[in-house]
């Protein structure tokens, strides 16, 4: 008994690594960030890996308890990243809590929003309001380029849900190629 649990235990880490990594591969690809995108900060880089970390947690999640399990280690690990982050930008020890907190709360904010979003399968047909606003509220960019993400967002949530559990509970993740507007300036 104890064994398995060792074991599983064992194999959980390595597929929260591999999640881990590859929420942030895609969440730092270039096409996501400079004119006509998101403004490559760390505010900036926090949104696009919470949107992608979002769209991994709902997915594993659909799975059951084991994909549950998953979900919040790779949350764990996503967030430890952060807090890494943050000392690494000089951001004081009596600091790096109370901002951990708030890029909590964020998170679940952009989850629950982005969750309910993507819940609502008229959107694909209804020019995808809820989405766009989500994106648009919690990232500052502009309309054209909102929408643009919004598909993107919702190619990535289907090709996620077209992949097969065992794949995502050994940390593999095929993502689309982002392509956002070019030539729409970022308002914020």
């Amino acid at each position: 008994m104890l064994g398995r649990w060792l074991n599983r235990r064992k194999q959980n880490k390595w597929a929260v690594d591999r999640l881990n990594r590859t929420i942030m591969a895609q969440a730092l690809r270039p096409e996501l960030y400079g004119e006509g995108a998101m403004r490559d900060t760390f505010g900036g880089r926090f949104e696009m890996t919470a949107l992608h970390g979002v769209l991994v947690m709902r997915r594993l999640r659909k799975i059951g308890p084991v994909g549950e399990e998953l979900s919040q280690e790779t949350f764990n690990a996503m967030f430890n990243g952060f807090d890494d982050a943050l000392r690494e930008i000089g951001t004081g020890d009596l600091s790096v809590g109370r901002k951990m907190r708030k890029m909590g709360e964020a998170f679940y904010g952009r989850a629950k929003a982005y969750d309910a979003a993507l819940a609502d399968e008229s959107g694909i047909n209804a020019g995808d309001e809820a989405l766009v606003d989500a994106i648009r509220r919690n990232t500052a960019l502009s309309e054209p380029v909102s929408a643009s993400l919004a598909k993107y967002v919702r190619k990535a949530a289907a090709l996620l849900d077209r992949q097969a559990d065992e794949a995502l509970l050994t940390g593999e993740v095929s993502w689309p190629r982002p392509a956002l507007n070019s030539g729409q300036t970022v308002e914020s």
